[in-house]
């Protein structure tokens, strides 16, 4: 087996590398996006810890103010390039959904035995899966075919049956995957 020369960019090696950090977005090598899940949910966690007495169950916030904060600051450090890893496993979209969960039972004051299906009616919050797919359609939605070719024919495509346990597209998962009590 012949050993291969390493990659170079204007005469410097470039080293390989198990993830790599790119706009924000924690690449690996297979693509599954765990990594980055982890650090999206531990930087969310830590948003939501700057802002514990303001979402603590006993602020005199009103709630509406509380799910405006959790809307406003932490979904969106959660969730930041989602139609990027949208097709993860459903094991990293339960850890976000579970994430959610807790913070709405936070928002809501919500007793322990309340279902999480009622708290989201309740606080008419999308589960996250369903938000990142209206996510990811709005952004289809602005990209013309003229613009983007390859791009909308890729994404948008049905995924093929086959023994793949992950669809193609983050748009043919259901939304069963998320956490109900």
């Amino acid at each position: 087996m012949p050993i291969l020369n390493p990659i170079q960019s204007f005469g410097q090696p470039v080293p390989f590398v198990s993830e790599y950090k790119y706009l924000g977005l924690i690449l690996d090598a297979r693509l599954n996006f765990d990594s980055h899940i982890q650090k999206a949910v531990t930087k969310a966690k830590n948003s939501s810890f700057a802002l514990g007495r303001l979402l603590a169950r006993k602020s005199t916030l009103a709630v509406k103010h509380k799910l405006l904060l959790y809307k406003s600051i932490i979904r969106p450090v959660m969730l930041y390039d989602s139609p990027i890893w949208g097709t993860t496993s459903i094991r990293n979209l339960r850890k976000l959904q579970v994430f959610q969960d807790q913070q709405l039972v936070r928002i809501a004051d919500a007793p322990w035995y309340v279902r999480h299906k009622l708290i989201h009616q309740y606080l008419k919050i999308d589960p996250v899966l369903d938000f990142m797919k209206i996510i990811t359609k709005k952004i289809l939605r602005k990209i013309t075919p003229d613009s983007q070719p390859i791009v909308t024919t890729s994404t948008v495509r049905p995924a093929v049956p086959s023994s793949r346990k992950r669809p193609k597209t983050m748009l043919d998962y259901t939304s069963g995957c998320h956490h109900n009590r």
